[in-house]
């Protein structure tokens, strides 16, 4: 039995997540029923993305032993990962009459709580599992990214002093956690804070990392020292070095996927739907706000501008539209659907109308009537949006193409859809498709898309959200410009200028680079029309 753990840990320390669940099912099958197969299983079927498989795993799991705490937190971790809280809950609160003191079950407690903005009752969770248990794993860092964002919500300092404690501590401790450094890193103005910085640099060079990302999230956080000590040519280095980390195990042809979805969407709708509206009195007929344009344009300001209105909800970066669109713009069925018996088929646009609208509405939180989406790819969709939802407002916003590519290329984003943003030479032809989408959008639906620029809204914000907000049909005020005082904080790679007011230095940054980020002067080369 021993032997048989042995080699299942070690392939599942290897990724070779396939192997496991094949090696569990049949240990399972022949009658060795003992919980380290059960949880292999279900989390190797949750590393391949099978979540629905893992969870019937950990259901058969409790079936056969319900006292085995184990099988519960990790089902509960399974169900907060697919949103469904109230099931997680009631899984969770069984595994606490079993043992009230279960680390594992009260830190997705904990998580539950943060999903449901209740910050300082995840707070109280987190606390208690440190308290338990000090080196339960991202306990400590948990409680410093809980009080940060308490932080950003109240203005309350002292939640702020205790995450820089919290992280700094977390640091030391547990120097792996380069996340802690990250966050660290976004707080500090390092023109006068050099302990961490060179603390970091001691990590690149003495900590064995276990994985690209890792390593890589330490080197832009180490970037971010150097550009507040104005050393942009160290910081240009170490921007270069963490890129390289995070592209080394990407798709090397992954900017053919997005021409091949700009040819697929060109075909669609010069050939197949031939149509400028669609009048249908069951459409979705909610208020749709949809902010486009290049990632790190400016979209996230957009957002919290608009949400600033009574009227409207916020939903960040929303999932919906492009999860639904990215795989079907490439499936024959989807193709055959629409163009039905060689015929454009608009009861299919209804279709997705109303199943993409059922989504919209599962993840408001409020009973407002308008909502805005702030998730940027949403420009590739722009017909389809023109089309399936009638009451749609689309704004396209336009910055400074080099401020942009620089912000992208200083960023790490969670997300496989923005894996192209670590390599220059995929920053820009995706520059290009973005230029060659919008520019086609534009011909097509000529009147239909209203665009900001970035710099405009920052030097003469009154009168061009005035205007914003007209195109909207939203009423507007002083009021929207305090939107970095309300609570609607973003969690988003601009987390820490989200609940900053309107600011300037963001303004033509990426002069400080050009003479090291070479490929930034290419960008003159294209034209944003």
């Amino acid at each position: 039995m021993n032997k048989e753990l042995f080699e299942l840990d070690k392939l599942f320390k290897l990724n070779k997540f396939e192997e496991v669940v094949s090696k569990t099912q049949k240990l399972i099958k022949s009658g060795n029923i003992i919980p380290p197969f059960y949880n292999l299983r279900g989390v190797s079927l949750e590393n391949i993305g099978q979540n629905d498989k893992a969870i019937k795993n950990f259901q058969e799991a409790i079936q056969k032993d319900p006292n085995e705490i184990s099988y519960y937190s990790n089902l509960a971790r399974i169900l907060i990962k697919q949103n469904k809280l109230e099931k997680a809950e009631d899984i969770l609160s069984k595994a606490l009459i079993i043992k009230p003191d279960d680390t594992y079950s009260l830190f997705e407690y904990g998580k539950i709580r943060k999903i449901q903005k209740k910050q300082l009752k995840a707070l109280e969770y987190f606390e208690k599992v440190y308290k338990i248990n000090p080196n339960f794993p991202n306990s400590l860092f948990q409680i410093a990214k809980t009080n940060l964002e308490i932080s950003q919500d109240t203005e309350d300092l002292k939640y702020k002093k205790t995450a820089k404690e919290k992280l700094l501590k977390c640091s030391k401790l547990f120097p792996e956690n380069v996340d802690a450094d990250f966050l660290l890193s976004e707080i500090f103005n390092y023109t006068n804070e050099k302990k961490h910085q060179q603390l970091m640099l001691n990590k690149v060079s003495n900590l064995n990392f276990s994985s690209n990302r890792q390593k890589s999230v330490l080197l832009f956080s180490i970037a971010k020292s150097y550009e507040d000590q104005k050393k942009y040519d160290q910081a240009s280095e170490f921007l270069n070095l963490a890129n390289r980390e995070m592209n080394k195990n990407i798709e090397k042809n992954l900017i053919f996927k997005y021409s091949k979805r700009f040819e697929n969407l060109k075909l669609l709708f010069d050939k197949i739907i031939n149509i400028k509206s669609y009048k249908n009195e069951n459409l979705y007929d909610r208020k749709i706000i949809c902010i486009v344009g290049m990632p790190r344009s400016g979209t996230t300001l957009l957002h919290q501008l608009i949400a600033a209105s009574n009227d409207v909800e916020g939903i960040g970066e929303s999932s919906v539209i492009p999860s639904f669109f990215e795989d079907n713009i490439f499936s024959k069925d989807f193709f055959s659907n629409i163009n039905k018996d060689d015929k454009f088929n608009k009861n299919y646009l209804l279709k997705i109308s109303n199943f993409l609208g059922n989504k919209f509405d599962k993840i408001k939180l409020t009973d407002k009537k308008i909502i805005v989406d702030k998730n940027p790819s949403n420009f590739f969709w722009i017909g389809f949006i023109k089309l399936i939802f009638p009451n749609a407002k689309i704004i396209h916003i336009k910055r400074n193409l080099k401020d942009v590519c620089l912000s992208v290329y200083k960023n790490i984003f969670g997300v496989d859809e923005m894996n192209w943003s670590y390599n220059q030479k995929n920053i820009i032809d995706y520059v290009k498709i973005y230029l060659k989408i919008m520019d086609y959008w534009k011909f097509k639906y000529t009147d239909y898309i209203y665009e900001i620029n970035y710099e405009n809204l920052i030097n003469n914000r009154s009168d061009e959200t005035k205007k914003l907000f007209s195109f909207c049909s939203l009423d507007w005020s002083e009021d929207i410009f305090n939107y970095y005082k309300t609570g609607k904080t973003i969690r988003t790679a601009s987390l820490y200028q989200v609940k900053k007011p309107m600011y300037k230095s963001s303004l033509n940054v990426s002069k400080n680079y050009t003479n090291y980020l070479t490929f930034l002067n290419e960008i003159d080369r294209l034209k944003i029309n």
